[in-house]
């Protein structure tokens, strides 16, 4: 968490874009039994994706790394509650 100056109304379009895109691309994740997309919380703030959510370690390894591919994401966060 970072405390800096209020964002811009681009800066926060263009998170917001960027959130859409990430949680787009999680639904792209196929070859884990049982992974629902849903279960992942993802928040962008200056191009710094945050992720949560109760996961596997194996779901959330996958979720960060599909996150990591998307165009724009300066930086991935993962702050998961593990199930395992």
């Amino acid at each position: 968490i970072v405390i800096a100056a209020p964002s811009s109304l681009t800066a926060r379009s263009n998170d917001t874009l960027l959130t859409g895109k990430v949680k787009t691309s999680l639904f792209g994740i196929k070859g884990i039994e049982g992974f629902d997309a849903t279960r992942t919380k993802v928040v962008t703030e200056d191009g710094i994706v945050y992720l949560m959510g109760l996961l596997y370690r194996n779901e959330a390894d996958a979720v960060a790394e599909r996150a990591r591919q998307v165009g724009g994401v300066e930086k991935v966060v993962k702050l998961f509650e593990y199930l395992d």
